[in-house]
C-alpha cells in the first residue's frame, strides 16, 4: 500500500494539485485524502475510482509503472494487477497506459455470493458497457433488478445507484468498459 500511497501523491503532485483540490475533484474529504498518500489507510476500488476521476488518469494507472511511449500496447492478463474486493472477488484494471483514456476497461470476477458494491462510488462518468463473460450476475439498478446470463451484454449510466452481485454457486466474470 505504501507504494499505491506514493503513485497517488506523484500523480497528485505532477498536475501541481493540492490535496484540497485533488480531494475535492475526486469527492473525498482531505483528511481522507491525507491519510490515503501516507499510507495509514488502504484504498477500496471505489476510492480508486474517485480519485482516478479526480486525476483524469485510468484506474491501472495506480498498479502499472509506464515505459516508454508505444503506439500499440500488448499484455497478458496474467500480468495485470488484481485488486481483491471486499465483498468477494476481484477488479483486474485492463486499461492500457499510453493510448487516450476516452474509456477503461475493467474485469470484474466475482466469487460465488461475492458483490461489486458501486452505490457508493460517486463517480463521474456516465457511461458503462458491461458483458458477462462467463456465469450469471444480477445487476441492482435505480431501484430494479436485471438477471444476466453469459454472453449477455448492456449499457448504463454509472452515475446511477447501482451494484452487480452474484447469487449463484459459481464464480462469474465481467468485462467492464466505462467512459473516462
Amino acid at each position: 500500500m505504501q507504494n499505491i500511497a506514493a503513485i497517488i501523491k506523484s500523480l497528485r503532485e505532477k498536475q501541481s494539485l493540492s490535496q484540497r483540490t485533488l480531494a475535492e475533484q475526486a469527492n473525498l474529504s482531505a483528511a481522507a485524502l491525507s491519510q490515503l498518500e501516507s499510507g495509514r489507510v488502504s484504498p477500496s476500488v471505489a476510492t480508486l475510482e474517485k480519485l482516478a476521476d479526480g486525476l483524469g488518469v485510468s484506474v491501472a494507472s495506480f498498479f502499472i509503472q509506464a515505459e516508454e511511449s508505444q503506439d500499440i500496447e500488448i499484455f497478458n492478463l496474467q500480468d495485470r494487477p488484481s485488486v481483491p474486493l471486499s465483498q468477494g472477488g476481484h477488479f483486474i484494471p485492463l486499461t492500457a497506459l499510453h493510448q487516450p483514456i476516452g474509456f477503461e476497461p475493467m474485469l470484474v470476477q466475482l466469487d460465488a455470493g461475492g458483490s461489486f458494491e458501486e452505490q457508493q462510488y460517486g463517480i463521474k462518468s456516465p457511461h458503462t458497457f458491461v458483458w458477462v463473460r462467463s456465469g450469471n450476475a444480477v445487476l441492482e439498478y435505480d431501484d430494479r433488478t436485471y438477471a444476466l446470463t453469459e454472453m449477455q451484454s448492456l449499457y448504463y449510466d454509472a452515475r446511477k445507484q447501482h451494484n452487480w452481485r452474484n447469487l449463484s454457486d459459481a464464480s462469474c466474470e465481467l468485462l467492464m468498459v466505462r467512459s473516462r
